[in-house]
């Protein structure tokens, strides 16, 4: 479950897809018929995230939240994971060691060098946010070495993409989030800067597996890992709308924090606490969600494309049932980078590249199952 618990930010980034900030944040009393959900859904761990606007602005009730699904751990005997994605400009003093003490997944926000990320990443008043953020991040680093760092790829940005994973490397983070901007408008030439940016980036990740400390970059891993896996097992999709749901400060069910925006209702609602899910809405949503548009059933990529992604259909037409028209052309980018990396890495019989797609979790399993030798794989 993932608290949107606030409305307010203190930057103004310019791809910001929640709206103009406001000050609206999530009562103590959303808060705990929320966590109280969290703990009365499923079975097993709990994972609780916490998102905004920028969470940290609202530090006093994030320690409300935690303080009540700590007692609901102790009383249910479920363990609960905690996780948050922040700008990482109040990433410091009491806040740092809160979230140090209670073992928080993070992901700081950070676009890459001072020249790039201030520019999309000002402070409210316009000043840069860049030296703040690496200081911050610095600090996290040393409590909680798995910080990871989103770094967002919109067109007046694509052809930084190597320079900004380069700046992030270069301050020790091993998970870097490349995330594009869905919402905004692609064309020919900026796609192509993506393209070739994102091959400099695969490049550079390459390097990585070569030194022995090799980074995850989810983006091209993912493409990756559902080739690997195909056909011997079927991949879930996102569990956005089933196992996954995001509460919104007024108490309304959204599938995904990107379809909360200015949370006024007219989104896509999939039912408020005080009156538990509405079924039917959550079903046109999943019905979407996991159905193959009829023009992508031929595609040959199809296993490994994000048409099935309901929040970048959402993004890029407001609608979840509607096909965004410049999604191929961003998949296939996406795919050639994965490709890059993973056919230069095979070709290397890289040990780290091997072991991570092929030897662990649902790839090591399906190869034993169908008897494939992993040796012969990567023999001449």
């Amino acid at each position: 479950m993932e608290l949107f618990i606030t409305h307010a930010c203190n930057l103004r980034c310019t791809y910001c897809y929640n709206g103009a900030p406001f000050d609206r944040n999530m009562s103590s009393e959303v808060m705990a018929k929320a966590v109280d959900l969290a703990f009365e859904e499923g079975a097993g761990p709990v994972g609780l995230a916490f998102f905004g606007g920028e969470p940290l602005v609202a530090f006093d009730l994030l320690c409300e939240a935690v303080a009540r699904s700590e007692a609901a751990s102790a009383r249910t005997g479920r363990a609960v994971r905690y996780r948050m994605t922040t700008n990482g400009t109040l990433l410091d003093g009491e806040r740092l060691d809160f979230l140090a003490r209670h073992r928080f997944r993070l992901a700081v926000s950070l676009d890459g060098p001072a020249g790039i990320h201030d520019r999309h990443r000002p402070f409210a008043g316009g000043k840069g946010s860049h030296a703040t953020v690496v200081a911050n991040l610095a600090a996290a680093l040393a409590r909680l070495p798995d910080v990871a760092v989103v770094t967002v790829l919109g067109p007046g940005s694509a052809k930084t993409a190597r320079a900004a994973f380069d700046h992030v490397a270069s301050l020790g983070v091993l998970r870097h989030h490349l995330a594009i901007d869905y919402h905004a408008a692609w064309d020919v030439g900026s796609v192509e800067a993506l393209r070739r940016s994102l091959l400099d980036v695969a490049d550079a990740v390459a390097d990585t597996y070569r030194a022995g400390r090799p980074v995850a970059v989810p983006l091209l891993d993912a493409k990756i890992a559902r080739h690997v896996l195909h056909p011997l097992v079927s991949v879930p999709r996102c569990a956005c709308g089933r196992a996954q749901v995001v509460v919104a400060p007024s108490g309304r069910l959204y599938p995904c924090d990107r379809m909360v925006g200015g949370d006024d209702g007219g989104g896509c609602v999939i039912g408020t606490l005080d009156g538990g899910f509405d079924e039917a809405a959550r079903a046109r949503f999943l019905h979407c969600h996991d159905g193959t548009p009829e023009r992508c059933r031929a595609c040959d990529v199809r296993h490994r494309c994000s048409f099935w992604g309901s929040c970048i259909r959402w993004a890029l037409t407001g609608r979840v049932d509607a096909f965004p028209e410049g999604l191929c052309a961003l998949e296939r980018v996406l795919i050639d980078a994965a490709d890059h990396l993973a056919g230069t890495l095979f070709a290397e019989r890289s040990e780290s590249f091997r072991r991570r797609f092929y030897e662990t979790g649902p790839a090591g399993r399906a190869l034993d199952l169908h008897g494939i030798d992993v040796d012969g794989l990567f023999a001449d």
